[in-house]
């Protein structure tokens, strides 16, 4: 690809070389004298040289503002991936917060109706305790994405008939298709600024200019034992 990049970059200039030496050639004919049949220029070739001159110094400084921008998209959807991340994560730490208070909920609410039955009735009961919440205990449910938020409300109809935990479950994914969209505009970014260095002619400039390759996103994934269940 940056080969390809490379080339059409050289044609471009190529292109601007030789309309810039038909500019010059108009530019040195006005001032020629008028008895003078052919075009007075300062030396012989001084339009070609001074037209891909001028093309290369153009070409260079448009190349290179295009670079500096870039550069800045890229820091500036960086800040936008973080930015998303924190509100990612107090949304999700919201949800677990809400889990948290069901199954305490749940469990008082269980233990209190086993207390006020006989022991046949209590045996039963804290089986169908155990039963229910085996799932989810306090230990076990930690969601960490809108799948596992709606796969937990989806067991609870108080939960998933209540508008706001709907609204809530909206949310993170909204986030969450944000954060996935921000992650692939960043990296084409970093592409698109990677193709530009290596085009001519930055790619024999980059160096000086300090125009160094930009490293793509890369999620780091953690995965420890207990996720593995070792």
């Amino acid at each position: 690809m940056k080969s390809k990049s490379v080339f059409k970059s050289v044609v471009l200039f190529i292109s601007l070389g030789f309309l810039l030496t038909i500019v010059w050639l108009i530019v040195f004919a006005s001032i020629s004298p008028e008895n003078v049949e052919t075009v007075a220029e300062p030396f012989p070739g001084a339009s070609i040289l001074i037209g891909f001159a001028s093309a290369f110094i153009a070409y260079l400084i448009y190349q290179y503002n295009s670079a500096r921008a870039m550069e800045q998209k890229i820091l500036s959807n960086t800040s936008n991936i973080d930015a998303i991340k924190i509100r990612n994560n107090d949304l999700i730490n919201k949800a677990n917060r809400l889990i948290d208070k069901h199954q305490k909920n749940e469990k008082e609410s269980y233990i209190d109706i086993a207390q006020a039955s006989s022991s046949t009735k209590e045996e039963r009961h804290e089986q169908n305790t155990k039963n229910h919440l085996k799932t989810y205990s306090d230990n076990d449910v930690q969601i960490t994405t809108s799948k596992q938020f709606g796969t937990f409300i989806k067991d609870f109809p108080e939960l998933s008939n209540n508008h706001n935990v709907q609204v809530l479950l909206s949310e993170i994914i909204n986030s969450e298709n944000y954060l996935s969209d921000s992650k692939i505009i960043l990296n084409q970014s970093i592409e698109a600024y990677n193709s530009l260095i290596h085009q001519f002619p930055l790619n024999f400039l980059r160096i000086p200019l300090k125009l160094n390759d930009k490293e793509f996103y890369i999620e780091n994934v953690v995965i420890t034992d207990e996720m593995l269940g070792i």
